[in-house]
């Protein structure tokens, strides 16, 4: 094999492991983030059932945290 070539080969893997690692790292907090909201609003209901009307608010954080899942998933298709 020619030594250009093999270089340009190894050069796409470590693009793709980059990538790979890239999604994982940034979804993994997401997904922390959602399970420990999701713990505490289920911990608070269990408290005071009254609060089922924050439910809303729950959400709202839900989705601000996704939202860096989101835009690192975006950013695999910035990066070149």
């Amino acid at each position: 094999m020619h030594p250009v070539l093999s270089l340009v080969a190894v050069s796409n893997n470590i693009d793709i492991l980059g990538k790979g690692l890239m999604l994982a790292l940034g979804v993994f907090g997401p997904a922390l983030g959602i399970g420990f909201i999701g713990g505490s609003y289920f911990q608070a209901v269990g408290r005071n059932p009254e609060t089922t009307k924050s439910f809303g608010q729950a959400l709202v954080f839900v989705a601000v945290v996704e939202l860096f899942g989101l835009l690192s998933f975006a950013s695999l298709f910035i990066v070149k």
